[in-house]
């Protein structure tokens, strides 16, 4: 249930939902942790990665929230880690992509990775709340970065439900999940 997106027709492919969520659960440790050392001498430190679009990032804020809650929904059940949920987590997975949160293709490599185990599966869907929540916080801090000092009239706030999977494309293309 995590919140990458597979590419479909002719877009380029993304990779699986684990994979770009652990990405950008590594890329926002790695800001949040102090830096052990500093650069060398006459060297620079690495570019940065390039900045979603305010676009783009609403729709990751729109993704993850969709995300969380469904997970949220499921962690809270009583049964959670003492009987299989798999019906229920599938249920959860079809709602997301019936919001055209998930694509079907991401949705099915997804659904592929729950474990069969009851406790094994709430550590999944607390691994899943975990790395969206870190993901969300690296998009906002990017963000933040990007545009804090910019004026609000000079932001491109265009963004629509409608144009979510292509925004999500972009986002995983700016952090390196795109495929080529």
């Amino acid at each position: 249930m995590a919140g990458v997106l597979d590419a479909g027709g002719d877009q380029p492919s993304v990779p699986q939902p684990d994979a770009a969520m652990q990405s950008a659960g590594a890329l926002a440790a790695q800001q949040m942790a102090p830096s052990s050392r500093a650069p060398a001498a006459g060297s620079s430190a690495p570019p940065a990665p390039p900045t979603p679009t305010h676009g783009q990032t609403v729709a990751a804020l729109r993704h993850f929230d969709a995300i969380q809650t469904e997970l949220a929904i499921l962690l809270k059940d009583p049964a959670i880690g003492k009987s299989n949920l798999r019906s229920k987590i599938i249920d959860g997975v079809t709602k997301l992509v019936s919001d055209r949160i998930m694509t079907p293709g991401s949705a099915v490599a997804q659904l592929a990775s729950v474990p069969d185990e009851p406790f094994q599966q709430r550590k999944w869907l607390e691994m899943h709340l975990l790395q969206s929540m870190v993901a969300k916080m690296k998009i906002l801090s990017d963000h933040g970065k990007a545009f804090g000092g910019t004026p609000e009239s000079q932001i491109d706030k265009t963004s629509s439900p409608d144009d979510h999977l292509a925004d999500m494309q972009g986002v995983m293309g700016h952090y390196g999940g795109a495929r080529g």
